[in-house]
């Protein structure tokens, strides 16, 4: 029956009551591999409050998730027919399915899939196969956070229904002071509601966050968790604060006063709003009157807060342009001791106080001259049709406007209908008696004469880069358009770097990138992109284009100072310190273990460079030239080449290239230039051969130990011997793993067959056939990389941790298009399986 093929649920769906118990859940599996299935149905089997669906054709998703209406959906990632991200994306277009919480289960634990996962809807992300407690917490969270969702929102309609059917009748016979009260008690109800179930869920998502943190991470992943967590403090903030309107109103609310960087402060309330303003994409800018001091001491959350407000309202009202955070100085003055207090530190320590004016505009919808009145209002909005289309409580500006007049400022309007809105309002804030201003402020001598041409369409941002560019010495050229750019370039213009939109109207960036670098002029030329958005970690084409540097919207000065600085190798001016000699680490050695060659034909410099690093810890190999390195490279694995760049019989440039050319970048040492030669062109000669850094002679211990601890890390790991002993037999220890061998013999068993002989048979059975099919996709790169996935999954479950290994290896070769080491792997992955297999047998009769 088609029923039967699509799903078997643990009960009789028919037996189930019309109206399912309190926080009953209803899970439905959708993954074509059956030891998941069974995996799954053994761990909820004992689980009276659970109900369990399974189809194994993601196809049919949809169509049985509209049937059973699941609490839960469990779903892979890597599935025939259609991919996991676009099931995900179906799930979440349905109206049927649209708020029903969807777990990830997938063996991939990188984080760019995790992030589109959770971009495109997912609520929570688990590695197959998770730990049945925590299988079962999540479900049960899950579906509790569905009913509560559905119970409030039935709960919220009927409220709004009873108030405005109680409004009409009544409408006639309640006083002014008498509406003034219902619409108190309204507040302070819906306030009380809705900040409790925000914060829950809000509360999980910064403690998840802070574990994560004190996880391994890049530095790339640490910047996108720590921005993750700031905005989450945010927001869990304003839901707090929101708490705090009947003492706004009651004037028993008390501002704190904190030292705070007005720099910082607007790039947190951007980073919050970021991704609904690239959804939209609409460019976010914010401009800062530099004469403003730095460090400024008020009440920083009640000014994000009042921030957040104001760009959250310009985003939502505006479908296409821009929103623009600008801030001046509208007056300073100096403070007076307050004559009861002729001690007053505070006074002492800042003495200025700055009457500072922000507005924020937007080039959305307007509002109309006549319906003005009406902002500023508690639970009012501009019309009726305002809260059906754009959704809204009417509070937010009203909590704006008592917090301006709080901080010693005030807030006005200034818009027309279709002419979009300019929000302006004032603070009062202290000042520091001595801050030093930020390096950014500052002419920059290095880039002084550099020319950069920026092709951006929006005025704002151009004008933004252009006023800074000058400030710091560059000679800025803009233009609107990808023809205008072309014809710059190929006019032979005299350019050091330019600085790309992503998304212009006429081109998109990535293209006009290509066609640029087919121009004699734009070969090397330096490409900074300029995006709203994070680049996909799977598109390789700015790499491919020699694009590593990045700038993302909001514009932010530091940001913009040190791509251009690193797009052009130019030295970021830092604040100027005194300098402290090296401190030499004896221990770094034991730290970080490598395997060091050193490559220079002079013995002199040899000499140097062995008992620079003997001072480290380390004994490293030599070299006398180029073909020496290759030789010793075929012999054994190296961490870490320190390469000159000038040698006989073959230099330093092209034994980087040779050696990029025959060892993939994981199999390669990180290669570190040495030359004498200390120009800015030798160094991008260096790095385009492909080299990974730069030190110039005479060789410095402070210079050799920074690159040791840069790369160092990178490549750090235990001795790979496996080319001695590829088609040795290796242990059982090195094939399964152990401690899920255990678990699946505890397991209890079923119809007396035990779990750990039913996933060895089903392994044993559908692991050749992977194989087959992997052999025969050694040429195909996106089947290679499918099939690979899929044995791996499958390998996960049992825990043969040799067959992953290579599995894994053989799906990042399909991924990146690059099958030329397929072959030899998969020769490996044959020996591995056939190993693996022997020791499997004797475990289906233990």
């Amino acid at each position: 029956m088609a029923d039967d093929r699509l799903h078997y649920a643990l009960g009789a769906e028919g037996d189930r009551p019309s109206q399912p118990p309190q926080y009953h859940a209803m899970v439905l599996l959708v993954d074509d591999q059956a030891m998941v299935c069974e995996a799954v149905r053994r761990a909820l089997a004992n689980q009276p409050d659970i109900d369990f669906h399974y189809c194994s054709d993601a196809r049919e998703a949809l169509t049985v998730a509209n049937q059973i209406k699941p609490t839960v959906i469990l779903q892979d990632l890597v599935m025939p027919g259609i991919d996991g991200l676009t099931l995900v994306s179906q799930f979440r277009a349905h109206p049927s399915t649209k708020d029903i919480p969807i777990i990830v289960l997938s063996t991939n634990e990188n984080p760019q899939v995790k992030g589109q996962a959770f971009a495109l809807g997912a609520n929570d992300y688990l590695v197959k196969l998770p730990d049945k407690i925590e299988l079962i917490a999540r479900i049960r969270y899950h579906s509790r956070a569905l009913m509560n969702l559905l119970q409030r929102d039935a709960a919220y309609r009927a409220l709004r229904e009873s108030q405005q059917q109680l409004i009409e009748n009544n409408a006639a016979l309640i006083s002014l002071n008498q509406k003034l009260e219902e619409a108190t008690l309204a507040k302070s109800e819906f306030l009380a509601n809705m900040s409790h179930e925000i914060r829950t869920p809000m509360n999980g998502v910064i403690g998840m966050t802070a574990l994560l943190l004190d996880t391994e991470l890049t530095d790339e992943q640490r910047d996108y968790v720590e921005a993750t967590r700031s905005s989450a403090d945010a927001l869990l903030t304003i839901i707090n604060d929101i708490l705090d309107f009947s003492k706004i109103e009651s004037g028993k609310l008390e501002l704190e006063h904190h030292p705070f960087e007005l720099h910082t402060c607007i790039e947190e309330a951007l980073d919050l709003l970021a991704p609904k303003a690239a959804d939209k994409k609409l460019d976010l800018v914010y401009l800062v009157d530099d004469s403003i001091p730095k460090i400024l001491v008020s009440d920083v959350t009640r000014l994000r807060q009042i921030l957040v407000n104001l760009v959250g309202n310009a985003v939502k009202f505006t479908q296409q342009g821009e929103v623009v955070i600008e801030v001046t100085a509208a007056g300073r003055a100096l403070r007076t001791a307050e004559p009861t207090r002729p001690s007053d530190t505070d006074f002492l320590r800042h003495p200025e106080e700055w009457l500072l004016h922000f507005s924020v505009r937007d080039t959305g919808i307007g509002i109309p001259l006549e319906r003005q009145s009406r902002l500023f209002k508690s639970f009012q909005q501009v019309d009726a049709s305002t809260t059906r289309h754009y959704g809204g409580t009417g509070l937010g500006l009203a909590i704006c406007k008592r917090l301006t007049e709080l901080m010693g400022g005030k807030i006005w309007v200034e818009s027309d209908s279709g002419k979009g809105s300019s929000f302006h309002f004032t603070i009062v804030a202290k000042a520091a008696a001595a801050s030093a201003p930020p390096t950014w402020q500052a002419p920059q001598p290095q880039l002084t004469g550099k020319r950069i041409l920026v092709v951006e369409d929006n005025p704002t941002n151009s004008r933004l880069i252009s006023q800074r560019g000058e400030q710091w010495g560059l000679v800025m050229e803009g233009v609107t358009n990808s023809r205008d750019a072309l014809k710059r370039v190929g006019q032979g213009a005299q350019l050091d770097a330019i600085i790309l939109d992503l998304q212009l109207p006429d081109m998109e960036g990535v293209t006009l990138a290509e066609e640029i670098r087919k121009l004699p002029a734009g070969r090397i030329l330096p490409i900074l992109l300029l995006s709203s958005v994070r680049v996909r970690g799977d598109d390789t084409r700015p790499q491919q284009l020699g694009i590593s540097v990045f700038v993302y919207k909001p514009i932010r000065p530091a940001q913009l100072l040190d791509a251009l600085c690193r797009a052009m190798s130019i030295q970021l001016q830092r604040e100027k310190r005194a300098p402290s000699a090296p401190v030499l680490d004896a221990e770094l050695a034991r730290r970080l273990p490598l395997r060091l060659l050193l490559a220079d034909d002079n013995p002199i410099n040899q000499k140097v460079g062995t008992s620079v690093l003997q001072k480290l810890g380390y004994r490293a190999d030599l070299a006398n030239n180029g073909l020496e390195v290759l030789q010793a490279l075929e012999q054994k694995p190296y961490d870490v080449l320190f390469l000159d760049v000038q040698m006989p019989e073959m230099d330093g440039l092209e034994t980087a290239r040779q050696i990029c050319r025959r060892w993939p970048a994981d199999k390669r040492p990180r290669i570190v230039a040495m030359t004498g030669n200390a120009l800015l062109g030798d160094r991008e000669k260096c790095l385009e051969a492909g080299m990974d850094d730069y030190i110039s002679k005479p060789i410095r211990l402070g210079d050799l130990q920074a690159a040791l601890e840069r790369w160092g890390p990178t490549r750090s790991r235990k001795p790979d011997t496996s080319f001695l002993r590829r088609n040795s037999v290796l242990s059982v220890e090195a094939l399964l793993d152990q401690a899920i061998i255990a678990e699946l013999r505890e397991m209890p068993p079923t119809d007396g067959v035990s779990m750990l002989r039913e996933l060895v048979d089903l392994f044993l059975e559908s692991a050749p056939q992977r194989l087959t099919q992997i052999s025969q996709s050694l040429n195909e790169p996106a089947q290679l990389a499918f099939q690979s996935h899929a044995l791996k999954s499958m390998s996960l479950n049992l825990g043969a941790k040799r067959v992953v290994e290579l599995a894994q290896k053989l799906e990042e070769l399909g991924r990146a298009g690059n099958t030329s080491d397929a072959a030899a792997l998969f020769k490996d992955l044959e020996i591995a399986f056939a190993q693996t297999r022997t020791h499997l047998l004797p475990l289906r009769e233990a």
